[in-house]
């Protein structure tokens, strides 16, 4: 995503997730994405704090680090895609959104990722800004560190390498903060996302306790999704909904939220690891690239 500012090969690769309430860890072992760490934080201003902490514990010096920066340090803005020639696109980026945003455009770090082509939109692009004073920080945390940075990615994209590139549309359902959030990408491109309130303190309790009133609704609220992006977005192929959910039950919500909807519905990850925080650090890693 932005810009990589340094881009040697070492030993081996992790990948960082930067959050408000929690950093996590992840990294390839025997060949799949698995958490290796993770510590609560307080703030943005904890970071360096953990970061040295976690990499001294498990001996993480040298290595690539992929960072993916949580949904609370950037911004996004959905515009039409400047009528400018290739070579000149990014330049004119932060003067497309500098009545959007509340920092001089000097002081951000602008990129972007087309949308898909919708022709009643025309071509649109999503544009993301970082403080420029941030990405300077997470660089020299991680050189602190004795590692080097190979990507500053987002939340957004990192959950959309996490579905892939196929030609039906995954869905995952996972838990962040108060919210449930739904994830529509297919060809490897985000669609859409529908953020879902009041359902964090039904997934946690035993199915048994609150059958009717959670898979009700939430089988309800994911209908009417799947419906907005079969007439709206024109998609009809649905292959696999995900959950990644913090739930006891996890395997027989999926089950019967299948049943409900007539889907394939399937838990994300293995072994119980559901946790968004940690699973979203998995996007960072380049096992799921083409």
């Amino acid at each position: 995503m932005l810009k990589k500012l340094l881009s040697k090969k070492t030993t081996k690769e992790i990948s960082l997730y930067l959050g408000d309430k929690q950093i996590a860890i992840c990294h390839l072992f025997k060949g799949r994405p698995t958490l290796l760490a993770k510590k609560a934080v307080n703030s943005e201003g904890q970071w360096l704090e953990a970061v040295s902490a976690l990499f001294t514990e498990h001996n993480l010096s040298d290595c690539t680090v992929s960072v993916v920066l949580g949904r609370d340090f950037y911004q996004t803005f959905d515009i039409e895609k400047p009528k400018v020639e290739a070579s000149e696109l990014m330049a004119s980026l932060p003067f497309s959104i500098k009545d959007l945003v509340s920092e001089s455009v000097f002081d951000l770090i602008v990129d972007y990722f087309d949308m898909p082509f919708q022709q009643r939109k025309g071509e649109q692009i999503t544009v993301i800004c970082v403080p420029k004073v941030r990405v300077l920080m997470i660089r020299d945390m991680i050189i602190a560190t004795g590692c080097q940075l190979n990507v500053i990615t987002i939340e957004d994209l990192a959950l959309t390498r996490l579905l892939g590139d196929h030609e039906e549309a995954n869905i995952l359902l996972s838990q962040q903060n108060n919210e449930l959030v739904l994830t529509v990408v297919k060809e490897g491109q985000l669609y859409f996302t529908h953020r879902l309130r009041g359902f964090n303190d039904l997934i946690a309790l035993p199915l048994a306790d609150v059958e009717n009133a959670l898979l009700d609704g939430l089988s309800l609220e994911i209908q009417r999704v799947l419906d907005y992006i079969s007439s709206q977005l024109r998609i009809n192929n649905i292959g696999v909904l995900y959950l990644a959910l913090v739930c006891p039950d996890i395997a027989l919500l999926s089950e019967k939220l299948g049943a409900y909807l007539a889907r394939n519905v399937q838990p994300y990850g293995e072994d119980g690891q559901y946790d968004f925080l940690s699973i979203i650090a998995y996007g960072g890693l380049t096992w799921g690239e083409k």
